[in-house]
C-alpha cells in the first residue's frame, strides 16, 4: 500500500476493542432464534418452547444411556435412568434445538426437549407433568467422546442432583470441531483520508476454529508480490465478521464485514498509520469473494 513502508502501527487499543467486540457483542444480523453460550435457563426454555420439530425432519437422531440421581432435597436418592432418544434440528450458527424422550423400565416415558449450543453447552427439560409445569431441568457441557454431564434441579422444590448421558447410537452431536480452511480473493480500497486511493489486493487464507463458542479467525493475506500480512479476527453470530490485518511497522487495518447470501464478505475498514510521531486514520471498504 502507498506510504506504508515507513509508517509505524498505532492505536492497538482501538483494534483490541473491536476484537473484543467481536468476541462478546451481539451481531447486527442476529440469527433467529438467539442462542448463546451465556443464555439463561429461562431463555433456553423459551427457545425450546417456541421451536417444534414435528413439521420438519431432524438432521440427527442420537440415543444416550442416561442416568441421574437426586442428591439433596425432598426426593433425595431418587434415580432416573434409561435410554434418552433425541432428534436434533439445526437452527443456525452451529446451534441445535432438540426433542425426544427418556424411556426405561416400569413404562418410563418422559418427554424431553432443549437447546444445544455450538460450544457444547446443553439445556435439557424433562416434562414430568406438563399440565402442572412439573420439570426436571438439567444443564451441562459436552466432554470427550460426546458424553454430556451436569447438574439438574427438580422435580420437587429443593431437589438437586447430577446427570450423565453417554451416546450409544447415532452420530455424536456437536463433535469436537476441526479447523476449517477457507480462501478468498480480497480487494480493499482506501476512500477517505491521507492514504486515499491506496489499494490492497491478494489471496486471503483463513483458518476458522470454534473456541469455547466463539469462532476465531486466523490466517494471512498473500499479496501479488508475495508479501504476507498476518490476519486475525472473529465471527459473531453467523453474519458478522471482524478482522485485523497486522502490517508490522507499517500500520494496522481494522475491518468489519457482513456475510452475504453468496458467502462473500463486504464491509468498511480503518487504516491506522503513524509516521514522525503523528497518527493518521484513513477509511475504506473491502470485499472478500470465496475461491471455490
Amino acid at each position: 500500500m502507498q506510504n506504508l513502508g515507513s509508517a509505524k502501527w498505532v492505536l492497538s487499543a482501538l483494534a483490541g476493542a473491536l476484537l473484543l467486540a467481536a468476541c462478546g457483542s451481539p451481531s447486527n444480523s442476529t440469527p433467529s432464534p438467539t442462542i448463546s453460550e451465556s443464555m439463561s435457563v429461562e431463555e433456553a426454555r423459551s427457545v425450546s418452547n417456541d421451536l417444534q420439530l414435528q413439521s420438519s425432519a431432524p438432521e440427527q437422531q442420537v440415543i444416550f444411556d442416561f442416568s441421574g440421581k437426586v442428591e439433596e432435597g425432598p426426593s433425595k436418592d431418587t434415580t432416573l435412568a434409561g435410554k434418552l432418544t433425541l432428534e436434533l434440528k439445526p437452527v443456525g450458527g452451529g446451534n441445535y434445538v432438540f426433542m425426544g424422550a427418556l424411556t426405561g423400565a416400569n413404562d418410563l416415558n418422559v418427554p424431553a426437549k432443549g437447546v444445544l449450543t455450538r460450544g457444547g453447552r446443553i439445556f435439557i427439560f424433562f416434562e414430568l407433568d406438563k399440565a402442572n409445569n412439573l420439570l426436571i431441568i438439567g444443564t451441562g457441557k459436552r466432554e470427550d467422546g460426546g458424553v454430556f454431564k451436569g447438574p439438574f434441579v427438580g422435580p420437587a422444590a429443593g431437589d438437586r442432583g447430577s446427570w450423565t448421558a453417554t451416546p450409544v447410537s447415532g452420530p455424536t452431536p456437536m463433535p469436537t470441531p476441526q479447523p476449517q480452511k477457507l480462501s478468498y480473493n480480497f480487494s480493499g480500497l482506501v476512500e477517505d483520508g491521507p492514504a486515499k486511493g491506496t489499494k490492497l489486493e491478494g489471496r486471503l487464507n483463513l483458518e476458522v476454529k470454534d473456541k469455547g463458542g466463539y469462532v476465531r479467525l486466523k490466517g494471512e493475506l498473500v499479496l501479488s508480490d508475495g508479501r504476507k500480512i498476518e490476519v486475525k479476527g472473529a465471527l459473531v453470530g453467523d453474519k458478522k465478521v471482524f478482522v485485523i490485518f497486522e502490517l508490522e511497522r507499517e500500520g494496522r487495518i481494522v475491518g468489519e464485514g457482513d456475510i452475504q447470501a453468496d458467502k462473500s464478505i463486504q464491509g468498511p475498514f480503518i487504516l491506522v498509520q503513524r509516521e514522525n510521531d503523528r497518527t493518521s486514520l484513513s477509511r475504506g471498504s473491502w470485499t472478500a469473494t470465496p475461491i471455490p
